[in-house]
């Protein structure tokens, strides 16, 4: 566990041997010290403190399986540290009790500094992770307002185009947003229109020979299919009209709907360009 929290925090494998070894050499170098300050110079009255804080240092350092290899050298190096200088192994009452502490508390500092080791690794992970998606909220928040930006684009353009009949169709023909010059054409307000299929406002001859789902396949074969024909307004009316479909496609150049542009072939007074462009 501590290893694969390694890895997470710093993104690079982590070498257990090179903690371990840290480690024992801390630790180590810590008894040598104590040995010298305490037993040949006398500077300091207790080494049992400078210890257990070697051990703290130690796991919170490396973790909490390297903090109980320093646990263990802390409780064998002190069978010795305490003993008397000219009889090995054999303690004076004092040095009895500052042993048996250090016996005691080394493991519960171990475990405690390694938990809390691990805590702060979660810790790091998660607030990494926060991080992370803060930014991709940021990120989506400038692609939505880029897309509302353009949206709001379109529309206002649509809206000037009065003769025209724009609509936005989803993959399936069925509308996604109308203009004002469609809701002239085709009689139809927003929340009448939004969702329904375009094949709506073609004759019953034209759907008994699937004319609404030949244009889409051929607008999403060349990118381009046009078609002038009957068609049907609110209420049943016919009007002659051209019916130009644009493919939309995506980023990776898929189709995803297709732009409708319908004008009434009837309110014009001569010949039109059949070949519209938007």
């Amino acid at each position: 566990m501590a290893e694969w929290i390694t890895e997470a925090v710093t993104g690079r494998p982590s070498q257990w041997w090179m903690r371990y070894l840290a480690s024992g050499v801390i630790t180590l170098s810590s008894m040598v010290l104590v040995a010298v300050l305490w037993r040949h110079m006398g500077a300091i009255g207790d080494p049992g403190l400078i210890l257990l804080l070697t051990v703290a240092a130690s796991t919170y350092l490396a973790g909490g399986m390297a903090g109980m290899l320093s646990a263990a050298i802390v409780l064998f190096g002190s069978f010795v540290l305490f003993s008397h200088p000219m009889y090995p192994f054999r303690y004076s009452e004092l040095d009895w009790r500052q042993m048996m502490v250090i016996i005691v508390a080394c493991p519960v500092i171990a475990l405690m500094v390694g938990s809390l080791k691990e805590q702060v690794d979660r810790l790091k992970i998660a607030t990494k992770e926060v991080q992370t998606l803060r930014e991709e909220i940021r990120r989506l928040e400038v692609v939505k307002e880029a897309q509302f930006q353009c949206e709001s684009r379109f529309r206002l353009m649509a809206d000037c185009m009065t003769e025209y009949a724009l609509c936005m169709l989803d993959a399936g023909g069925s509308v996604r947003n109308w203009n004002s010059g469609a809701e002239r054409v085709l009689g139809y307000s927003d929340p009448e229109i939004v969702g329904q299929s375009y094949s709506r406002f073609f004759t019953k001859e034209d759907l008994l020979s699937r004319l609404p789902e030949k244009l889409l396949d051929q607008a999403r074969f060349s990118g381009r299919a046009v078609e002038e024909g009957w068609r049907v307004r609110k209420g049943g009316g016919r009007f002659q009209a051209r019916t130009t479909l644009l493919v939309v496609r995506n980023s990776q150049g898929g189709p995803v709907g297709c732009l409708m542009v319908l004008r009434d072939l009837t309110q014009q007074p001569g010949p039109v360009d059949a070949n519209i462009r938007v």
